[in-house]
């Protein structure tokens, strides 16, 4: 076992999932049997690098594949869909460039990419997504990201959306991404943000395990281990909190839990519980607003040359 990030770097181990309770998420959620990820495993590690702090699942061999995808989006229907870093990225992108799109799913940021003059390709894992750009007219490979050779520094930016988070072999996906791109080329990731979203009070939520997700990452984690591999950050944001998600979280968890885990989510769920709902739409708004991030974490790396 070496650290996905830098085989030099130290890692210790802060915490271990059952896989049976993994096992029983994803068929009670998703009606998905991941078993046969999990053959001879009794539990899941979860592991810290003490240099860049991203934190990561362990073993590797839990990764899921493209039937696990094709699987998982029968049941969840939205899986692919437009996202607020979608529009995000897309303020940065300049007619006559060229980019690529890692995990490029229903083309729907390809689409976005098009409208706006850029020259894009996809790479995808499911198939029936390849198949189904190539009936939309969109250039979309079957293909995995560090299988992916063309010519050095032929892109002028690389986009990946909910992808980072999937990938286990985080040192050869940088070292990767910074030949494929030009000069000053951009790197621009959207990935879940597991601080201080609900990641951090709900580990056990279902897709944030593996075989859906190798890492969790946090913005700080993130500058840490692009600016290891010789990246500059540009740009850094957190979707703003929804007022849906506030409520899911205040709905998921008991007084007990919020008094010791966060007394402003306690604050919040007291203030919904004994004062109009007009008031409490107020505060939460301002509080989404100014005190909390969301739960994706967008970035945009410069490749430092």
């Amino acid at each position: 076992m070496i650290n996905p990030v830098h085989k030099d770097f130290k890692f210790k181990l802060v915490d271990k999932i059952p896989t049976l309770r993994i096992i029983e998420k994803y068929k009670d959620d998703f009606k998905v049997d991941v078993t046969g990820y999990y053959k001879g495993i009794e539990s899941v590690e979860i592991y810290e690098c003490e240099v860049t702090k991203y934190r990561f699942y362990f073993p590797f061999s839990i990764i899921g594949d493209g039937n696990f995808y094709i699987n998982l989006s029968k049941e969840k229907g939205n899986y692919y869909h437009k996202r607020w870093e979608h529009e995000v990225a897309l303020k940065h992108a300049k007619i006559g460039e060229k980019w690529l799109e890692v995990g490029s799913g229903n083309s729907i940021f390809l689409r976005g990419l098009t409208e706006v003059g850029v020259s894009a390709l996809g790479l995808e894992l499911n198939s029936k997504e390849v198949l189904r750009a190539e009936n939309e007219k969109f250039e979309v490979r079957y293909c995995d990201f560090l299988s992916f050779n063309c010519k050095k520094g032929e892109y002028d930016t690389i986009a990946l959306f909910q992808v980072l988070e999937h990938v286990q072999d985080v040192s050869s996906f940088f070292t990767h991404a910074r030949e494929l791109l030009k000069k000053k080329g951009k790197l621009i990731i959207g990935v879940p943000n597991n601080n201080p979203y609900l990641y951090v009070f709900d580990k056990f939520h279902t897709l944030n395990l593996p075989p859906h997700h190798m890492g969790l990452w946090t913005g700080q984690s993130l500058k840490n281990v692009g600016t290891n591999f010789g990246f500059l950050v540009n740009d850094l944001q957190y979707e703003p909190l929804s007022h849906y998600e506030l409520n899911y979280i205040l709905d998921f968890y008991s007084w007990d839990n919020f008094s010791n885990k966060s007394p402003k989510y306690f604050f919040l769920k007291a203030v919904r519980k004994l004062f109009p709902k007009i008031l409490f739409h107020l505060v939460s708004s301002i509080y989404r607003k100014f005190l909390v991030n969301g739960r994706n974490i967008f970035i945009v790396f410069e490749k430092n040359d």
